[in-house]
């Protein structure tokens, strides 16, 4: 009962919990089919490096994201690219393995192995989704797992493995494409499975970016509400 009051507390910070209703699915596109052009680069460069973590402050995983322009371009500049293009945003989850991290983000002290993950998802609305979304199908296929996608009414795109082989090691990349540039890593990056589940820190389309910057402070904390927030959907 104590933990039921605190999902149903913490549902109530993070309003935008995924609406299961009004999904509409997604047929997968092959990341590695694409030929995509420069990344953006930020203050940490084109990648950005973080931990997945649960709600307990511990890492379950490595996730390493970047937005990348369309093929063509030697350079990502969103000041200077052209009305209408194309961003891809791509992001590598790594169950139970966790990398060096990027400055600011700090490493949890405790990295846990993470199997029979379900599910990855974006905490947010993908603002300006152009309707493409998929995966490494030749990472997923080493991992022994397929997804489906579903792009939620809320605006929040899900993929969700046909069975739980997806274990600790097995690194796959999954990707989106949105007509909005980023603006900080500021978005929450989910990963699952049916017991437990953790966030990350990522790109975030401009449009919905908060108009001035978390601290990290706070950005870890809204992070661990997330976390709390996608455990608390499988309270029943």
């Amino acid at each position: 009962m104590k933990y039921l009051k605190s999902c149903i507390a913490s549902t109530i910070l993070m309003s935008g919990l995924l609406a299961e209703a009004n999904a509409e699915p997604i047929e997968a596109t092959d990341f590695d089919s694409l030929d995509l052009g420069a990344k953006i680069v930020g203050p940490v460069g084109p990648d950005v490096e973080v931990s997945v973590i649960n709600d307990s402050g511990d890492s379950i995983g490595d996730l390493r994201s970047s937005v990348s322009c369309p093929a063509g371009f030697a350079e990502c500049l969103p000041p200077n690219t052209p009305a209408g293009t194309i961003y891809t945003y791509s992001h590598t989850l790594i169950p139970g393995v966790d990398l060096p991290n990027d400055e600011p983000f700090p490493m949890p002290g405790t990295l846990l192995p993470f199997d029979d993950v379900s599910e990855f998802s974006l905490g947010f609305a993908a603002t300006g989704f152009n309707g493409i979304a998929g995966y490494s199908f030749s990472e997923a296929e080493d991992a022994g797992v397929e997804f489906t996608i579903e792009h939620f009414a809320t605006g929040e795109i899900s993929w969700t493995s046909n069975n739980s082989d997806w274990d600790t090691g097995e690194g796959i990349t999954f990707f989106w494409q949105t007509s909005q540039a980023p603006s900080g890593p500021s978005g929450t990056y989910m990963i699952g499975n049916s017991n437990s589940s953790g966030v990350g820190a990522g790109p975030i389309p401009s449009a919905i970016a908060v108009s001035e910057p978390p601290t990290y402070a706070f950005l870890i904390l809204g992070l661990l509400l997330a976390v709390r927030r996608f455990n608390c959907s499988k309270v029943a």
